[in-house]
């Protein structure tokens, strides 16, 4: 099936589904077989357009239809967020540049916090998409530096104020903090904010990390495009769990914190579908010497 008939049987298929007396039509009288839901006529009038120009796009002989008209159409015909997608694809060969829903991404089902803890031995979370932590397993708590003997424990829910704006993590947990991790991770704020702006969390990070005297300046003028950060590698320290023997590459990075290994971690990165930019961790951790700052960075940081 081509992409016009996959467009043309989308519509109608959602046209069929709406009551047109929901809508403020009166209700159909008459012999003859009436067809269901709403016509074509109906729905350019409640998209304040002539019918010929939805038969165009329902044909899928309009060309290139702006974003905010098939936004009017997903609203009007009541499209799911994937039939939205759909609609996009269909009609323009593209996923939409943002979700329809604000919310979208802040949310993610409880199913994932079941699937998190089923991962053992690496460390994985489900963050939403202000990067608010809203699942973890035991291994994710482990990972943050804490004192000797002390129990270890999540410092910042919000994992992205920990990375850009903790002490901890600049000088301690992140390795080559300023070069591997704030240039992607603000280049990934960046393009954060700028797709959302009506999350609050996400301004406020907007705020928060702007004013910092450290990631300030680097968020201020950081040129560099989205970074995705599937398969990134980079360096970190890991809190050493004594077993009751030694290993390779254990010291310490202050008097403050237990002892820990310094290694190379991988961070294995999918998206719950259904939350559009929230996402699914597993970080892979391998101790010893490597090689760092993998990501695939597009422009470079001004001199």
């Amino acid at each position: 099936m081509d992409n016009k008939a996959a467009l043309r049987e989308l519509l109608q298929w959602k046209r069929k589904q709406l009551d047109p007396t929901e809508l403020g039509w009166p209700p159909r009288h008459g012999r003859g077989r009436r067809a269901p839901g709403l016509s074509q006529a109906q729905v350019a009038q409640l998209l304040y357009v002539s019918e010929r120009t939805y038969a165009q796009l329902e044909r899928g002989e309009m060309n290139a239809p702006a974003d905010d008209f098939l936004d009017r159409v997903a609203s009007v015909l009541r499209l799911e967020e994937r039939e939205r997608i759909a609609l996009y694809v269909y009609s323009l060969g593209h996923e939409p540049p943002h979700p329809q829903d604000p919310l979208a991404g802040s949310t993610v089902p409880a199913m994932w916090a079941e699937a998190v803890c089923s991962v053992v031995g690496n460390a994985s979370y489900v963050n939403d998409v202000a990067w608010n932590v809203v699942a973890y397993n035991a291994e994710f708590v482990r990972m943050f530096p804490h004192a000797p003997h002390a129990e270890p424990a999540i410092p910042d829910r919000n994992l992205m104020r920990y990375m850009l704006l903790s002490e901890a993590a600049r000088e301690h947990h992140l390795v080559n903090w300023e070069t591997d991790w704030a240039v992607p991770l603000t280049a990934q704020l960046r393009n954060a904010v700028a797709l959302h702006p009506e999350n609050d969390d996400l301004q406020r990070l907007d705020e928060e990390v702007s004013a910092d005297p450290v990631s300030g300046p680097i968020y201020r003028t950081n040129h560099v495009a989205y970074v995705h950060p599937n398969g990134d590698t980079r360096r970190m320290r890991y809190p050493w769990s004594d077993s009751g023997h030694e290993a390779d590459h254990v010291s310490r990075c202050c008097d403050d914190h237990a002892r820990s290994q310094e290694g190379d971690v991988t961070m294995c990165a999918a998206m719950p579908l259904g939350s559009p930019g929230a996402r699914f961790f597993v970080l892979v951790f391998k101790p010893g010497p490597g090689t760092s700052g993998t990501a695939t960075l597009s422009g470079a940081l001004p001199e």
